[in-house]
């Protein structure tokens, strides 16, 4: 007997689908671009309990007629293509004929519909893939579909559905994309019965933008505008200052389709070269027209991966505009500025400790993800250098210098008189100390010190019940993007529990109230950026206690002194006195070395002692 048997019609379907169909989002996405292949002016789209329960899409585009209606839910049944040639010339968002019959195999789904000149519209129902009877209905001019309890059929796979949260996270950025590339569109969006998103038509992209970001991202945006023959490249991008740590705010749509592409990330990281710090990415809307004929959007389902025919006429031409509207920005006016005072290369001048403390900052910061031993060896090399250009000069008195910081009183001696020095621990650059200890000394980062020692005591405080909760007189007002209102309001209990109350103050922007006492002059604004950017929406409500130390990190961060932040020689003293035996103190929560051990021996090398 044979071993191979051909799969029934319904169990290809539901393979199908599991191409196409990964969550809610997934399903509104193609309705949504079925809308737009309609022609619609005015979406609206109406949500319950994320999508799981009720997805609605209405339009008001050119709708479907009884014939359309009857074979909408068939496999590859489409009216975008006509046959094999029109895979090579592809102007519309979907083409395939798979999204429909792929949703109606794993929900309940309905189609009502009405053509402009039809007196009375038309509705058919699919449930798990068994198609019903068409029927008459009274219908406004468009297109209305309705998907119900995605994955009914499929138990597993509803499973794997996220919180309400997370999967209201990814539908919020879905549609944020589709009102970015379609700025002519109104988009209204309902959840449970309550507005959420909308975005009412727009002039330009650039309004758009506007309405969405607001001031912040809106002040800042650079224009760029090429049209040449092959390629047309509208949008904006924005200034090396504005940066994420990923690519979720790089809007790349290439003829009306949001695409992720890496030959075009790799142009956009290229024009930043230099002008961004490690690991960040810039923020950029861009708007790309290619003929159809050189592009293939043919690749995967989701449609979302694309081939070019030329990818090195579109990869030189997208980083040579964006390389030459950065170039005329104030911003790198600026940062020539600065290079040029400051060469790369340049020696360390032998004009006293603020040169070997250049020094050793700037070896910091160049070789941040080294070994620690490697940092010692850095360090000690700047020492070495700056030893060897000073040595030869007369010493130069600190007196006076220490004085006007502070460090020292009127009546005290000169501060490397050991027998009368006011204290063996001193700030330099205002973002080291200095501490004596008793094999040399230990140059210690205050950010990173005060960082893991308030870690600890926030995580103290929470275990024993005792974290104190200061009010805000005025409460601080946060406008965030509709992803990332979604995504901390999905943090709300966490945030509770970590003494920040937070409440909804209107449709995107959210409202602080409270804050730890054990935390003074936090930057709200910085602290809940920073915050989503540590947690991305599908870890909402996975593993609380792994979320909270991620905020407590967060918060550890921002509520600590910062590097080039003054501090008393009392202030000093007692951020080392907060040390504990009890805990690891000698990494940040983020991995990075506390302090440098320098022994007396090695001090001594370098003064040609041994």
């Amino acid at each position: 007997m044979s071993q191979i048997k051909i799969l029934p019609q319904t169990v290809v379907t539901k393979i199908a689908a599991g191409e196409v169909i990964e969550r809610p989002a997934s399903v509104l996405k193609e309705l949504i671009e079925n809308a737009i292949d309609a022609e619609a002016t005015h979406i609206e789209i109406q949500l319950e309990e994320g999508g799981k329960k009720l997805m609605r899409v209405s339009d008001n585009g050119i709708g479907m007629d009884w014939d359309d209606v009857k074979i909408a839910f068939l496999s590859h049944a489409t009216s975008k293509l006509r046959s094999d040639d029109d895979l090579f010339s592809i102007n519309t968002l979907g083409f395939r004929g798979e999204a429909l019959p792929s949703i109606g195999a794993i929900s309940q789904t309905r189609i009502t519909s009405r053509t402009k000149d039809a007196l009375i519209g038309s509705e058919i129902l699919i449930e798990g893939g068994t198609l019903g009877k068409i029927k008459e209905k009274g219908a406004p001019e468009g297109t209305q579909i309705e998907v119900r309890n995605i994955f009914f059929n499929t138990p597993v796979r509803r499973k794997f559905l996220k919180s309400i949260q997370t999967e209201m996270a990814h539908i919020s950025e879905m549609i944020t994309r589709f009102a970015l590339s379609y700025p002519g569109i109104h988009f209204n969006t309902i959840h449970n019965g309550k507005n959420v998103l909308i975005f009412p038509t727009a002039k330009n992209l650039k309004e758009r933008i506007n309405t969405i970001y607001g001031k912040e991202i809106g002040e800042n945006l650079i224009e760029i505008n090429l049209k040449e023959p092959d390629l047309s490249i509208y949008g904006y991008i924005l200034p090396p200052t504005h940066n994420r740590p990923n690519t979720k705010m790089q809007f790349i749509f290439l003829n009306g389709r949001y695409i992720r592409d890496n030959i075009i990330f790799h142009a956009i990281n290229s024009a930043y070269r230099n002008l961004l710090m490690s690991r960040r990415s810039p923020i950029v809307f861009l708007l790309l027209q290619l003929d159809s004929k050189e592009v293939d959007v043919n690749v995967h389902p989701t449609k979302t991966e694309v081939r070019f025919k030329n990818t090195g006429l579109i990869h030189d031409q997208l980083y040579a505009t964006i390389r030459s509207a950065l170039m005329q920005t104030e911003v790198h006016t600026s940062l020539q500025v600065t290079n040029q005072q400051n060469p790369p290369n340049a020696k360390f001048p032998s004009a006293g400790a603020n040169a070997f403390v250049e020094g050793v900052e700037a070896q910091h910061r160049q070789n941040k993800d080294i070994s620690l031993e490697g940092k010692k060896e850095s360090v000690m090399k700047s020492m070495s250098d700056f030893f060897s250009t000073s040595l030869g000069n007369e010493a130069p008195d600190h007196k006076n210098e220490y004085k006007q910081q502070g460090l020292l009183s009127s009546e005290v001696k000169p501060l490397f008189k050991l027998e009368s020095r006011l204290t063996s621990n001193i700030q330099i650059h205002n973002s080291y100390i200095v501490e004596e200890t008793v094999d040399g000394l230990s140059i210690i980062d205050q950010h990173a010190l005060h960082e893991v020692v308030l870690y600890h005591e926030i995580w103290e405080h929470i275990k024993s019940s005792k974290l104190a909760i200061q009010k805000l007189l005025i409460p601080a007002l946060i406008e965030l993007t509709p992803r990332d209102f979604v995504t901390i309001m999905g943090l709300k209990g966490e945030l509770d529990t970590l003494g920040i109350e937070i409440e909804e103050f209107g449709k995107s922007t959210i409202a602080i109230r409270t804050h730890p006492q054990i935390l003074k002059n936090l930057d709200f604004h910085a602290l809940i950026q920073s915050v989503l950017e540590e947690i991305d929406s599908d870890e909402v409500k996975s593993k609380t206690d792994n979320i909270l130390r991620k905020i407590v990190q967060v918060m550890a961060c921002k509520g600590a002194v910062k590097a080039g932040q003054r501090l008393a020689p009392q202030e000093i003293q007692s951020l080392l006195e907060r040390r504990k035996d009890n805990i690891v103190t000698s990494f940040c929560p983020h991995g990075r070395p506390t302090a440098l051990e320098f022994k007396i021996s090695e001090l001594e090398r370098q003064f040609r002692r041994t």
